[in-house]
């Protein structure tokens, strides 16, 4: 009965770092959307953000709000995801300042922004092309609607995979790292 020769350990991680590389460009994709179109080169931001729009809010208020961007392209109220501080809604927007929210033009074209004092009391921002929007008086604008709302609290808070995929990309890294190591120490031994 024949066995099969066993494969080192180096053979092992290079077949690891190779099967996980993947994670790398996902990860790196990750970041580079992450980052703000004006710290890429032009070429690069076009190509990530190429449907990308913003909507600027100011606060002219002396109240903190929060801040959900909304769309309903595929009927239902859903929520478009933010990169702000790894925060996906409820965005604060503090008094006498600006936010910036990004959205897909194209998948998913803003419908309206929730603003919100509270998890109970919010309302609707109603959008329009101008890009830029002002909030002077909170009690002028209409109650948000409970499918909103219920879209809003549905949707989870922190976006992890902004951390996860990153740290994973690092991986196929180390896995290639450990790979030329030991092929270092057994070149060493060998001589």
């Amino acid at each position: 009965m024949e066995t099969s020769p066993k494969r080192p350990p180096r053979v092992k991680l290079l077949l690891l770092a190779l099967l996980t590389s993947p994670l790398l460009c996902c990860g790196a994709i990750q970041l580079l959307e992450a980052l703000p179109g004006s710290l890429l080169p032009s070429g690069l931001d076009f190509t990530l953000n190429l449907f990308e729009a913003e909507a600027r809010v100011e606060n002219h208020t002396s109240e903190t709000f929060y801040l959900t961007p909304i769309t309903t392209t595929y009927g239902q109220p859903d929520v478009i995801p933010q990169n702000i501080s790894f925060r996906q809604r409820n965005i604060p927007l503090a008094p006498n300042s600006f936010v910036v929210l990004t959205y897909d033009s194209a998948d998913m074209p803003l419908s309206g922004i929730a603003v919100c004092r509270t998890k109970e009391d919010c309302r609707l921002l109603a959008v329009d092309t101008s890009g830029g929007y002002v909030l002077d008086v909170y009690e002028s604008m209409p109650s948000l609607e409970p499918g909103w709302l219920a879209a809003i609290r549905f949707h989870p808070l922190h976006n992890y995979n902004n951390v996860i995929l990153p740290a994973l990309s690092l991986l196929p890294i180390f896995l290639f790292l450990m790979w030329l190591y030991l092929g270092r120490s057994e070149t060493e031994q060998a001589s």
